[in-house]
């Protein structure tokens, strides 16, 4: 698990402004939800920290370990986009841990932080609905 840190964190595509200048900290274990509107700036955010798209400006911070040239593939980040994306055949277990089996982790590892972190978003999400769920990160 880690910290996250956005510092002014900014994206355009060509003249409009997707996230502007968005500062936050989500702490080590925090389970974090972006609503807002369509087109708010949501997705773009969670693909700024997954480091599928690339920032105009500010930083994208894991662990206080700047993120710039760093791939998606390397980065302790798992996404959840909207329900389309989750894999239909598979459990919640196998959709949280697939990112953990294309890194060749260990069985065991996978399974533990699976299942830590499946336990922490019970334990603090039990109210949430589907339509909550749409847009999370997940930071393994």
């Amino acid at each position: 698990m880690a910290n996250v840190k956005l510092k002014s964190l900014t994206k355009k595509f060509g003249s409009t402004v997707a996230v502007d200048k968005i500062d936050l900290e989500i702490e080590d274990g925090s389970f974090v939800t972006f609503v807002g509107p369509s087109g708010c700036g949501k997705t773009t955010t969670l693909r700024l920290i997954a480091g599928f798209i690339k920032p105009d400006g500010g930083d994208v911070l894991i662990d206080n370990k700047p993120q710039k040239g760093i791939p998606p593939n390397k980065r302790p980040t798992s996404i959840v986009f909207q329900d389309y994306a989750i894999f239909p055949h598979m459990t919640v277990f196998e959709n949280i841990s697939y990112g953990l089996k294309t890194r060749k982790m260990d069985k065991s590892t996978i399974k533990k932080k699976t299942e830590e972190k499946k336990l922490k978003l019970i334990q603090r999400q039990l109210n949430l609905t589907r339509k909550d769920l749409k847009n999370f990160v997940v930071i393994l």
